[in-house]
């Protein structure tokens, strides 16, 4: 968090178009300590909003879908500053997510979510990767809104954000977890 203003700084020096700001994901060689809290995330986002407003670059939350959520809020909020296309960076207009608008094949051929979500649904030497996409009941629930458990199953911005999956399942073993990484609060999910 204390380099990104430096960090920045560089991008605008060399030129740069797009700036992916990526959020570790506790899987693989990333553990728990590499992740920041709640609240970091939420301050990082804000900070990374307040900044596209000021850059001539694009910023992009890689393995942070909570920032397309602050984003949002912002506009909702009325912040003279954001519309859609300059807070998305000109990105999708809708949330690609893990299994969401994204495969990944590992270097085995085994058909997962993302390379965060090491859940593989089949392997393309014998399965369709089409297929398996559309129909997988992984895929299929990772992408239903309504499947989502905990605060994130009851959060009104679900399907702008829908949480880390691969954080979820980092941390309970359950793709459709709440995301622990996230400091938002939905009204709905006061007791969960």
């Amino acid at each position: 968090m204390d380099n990104l203003p430096a960090t920045a700084r560089i991008e605008q020096q060399f030129g740069a178009h797009l700036w992916s700001v990526f959020f570790a994901v506790p899987t693989g060689r990333a553990t728990q300590d590499a992740i920041l809290s709640p609240a970091e995330h939420e301050d990082c986002f804000n900070y990374l909003a307040d900044l596209s407003q000021q850059i001539p670059f694009s910023i992009k939350a890689t393995a942070a879908p909570a920032y397309r959520r602050v984003l949002l809020q912002r506009q909702i909020q009325g912040d003279p500053f954001s519309t859609q296309g300059r807070l998305m960076g000109g990105r999708a207009p809708v949330p690609i997510n893990d299994g969401q608008g994204f495969v990944f094949i590992s270097h085995t051929g085994d058909i997962c979510p993302s390379g965060f979500l090491p859940l593989p649904t089949g392997n393309v030497r014998s399965f369709s990767l089409t297929t398996t996409y559309q129909n997988h009941p992984l895929f299929r629930s990772l992408r239903d809104p309504e499947q989502l458990k905990g605060k994130c199953g009851v959060c009104e911005f679900r399907t702008i954000c829908g949480g880390s999956r691969a954080r979820a399942y980092a941390s309970t073993g359950d793709p459709l977890a709440a995301d622990p990484s996230c400091a938002y609060i939905p009204a709905a999910a006061e007791g969960i």
